[in-house]
């Protein structure tokens, strides 16, 4: 059995990730920026259900501990497509000065400029060591609003 008659197929639309700017070091250089995938309001509210203990787990225990960090990297894995200007400058800003580089090839990657590629643990890692309003809060925020705007045009439809 079909859920559309015959010649009807539901087709999954892909969106583009949504560009959200993090920070800029000292006024120069790019920007950290992230690009944050949109979510329906169905897997948003997936997402977030899983961050729900479990029943009988109690908070501040090491399993309540472990179930944030387990959801913490699902959610940056189904949130964060990617990042373009993560700079040694921008990754220390947006640590907000609680921990530094250090290295030999420190120096030479703020000279050229280089960033910091995109990888799911440095995410969770910088989702886990920054200011919620640094870092967090604007993707979520974003992510919000787009799961906002889409339950809007459900409820226009359903309206009619």
């Amino acid at each position: 059995m079909s859920l559309l008659p015959e010649g009807l197929e539901l087709v999954k639309i892909e969106k583009e990730p949504i560009p959200v700017r993090i920070c800029q070091a000292e006024g120069s250089g790019p920007w950290f920026t992230v690009l944050v995938n949109p979510l329906s309001v169905d897997r948003f509210k997936r997402l977030l259900s899983k961050s729900t203990l479990p029943g009988g787990m109690r908070p501040n225990t090491k399993s309540a501990r472990d179930h944030q960090a387990k959801f913490e990297r699902t959610y940056c894995k189904a949130v964060i497509a990617d990042w373009t200007g993560l700079t040694v400058q921008n990754f220390e800003e947006v640590l907000a000065g609680e921990e530094s580089l250090m290295g030999e090839s420190v120096e030479a990657w703020k000279e050229e400029g280089k960033e910091i590629e995109h990888s799911l643990d440095l995410a969770v890692y910088i989702y886990q060591n920054s200011w919620a309003d640094k870092f967090s809060n604007p993707i979520f925020t974003v992510i919000q609003d787009g799961v906002t705007e889409e339950e809007e045009e459900e409820d226009e439809k359903n309206e009619f």
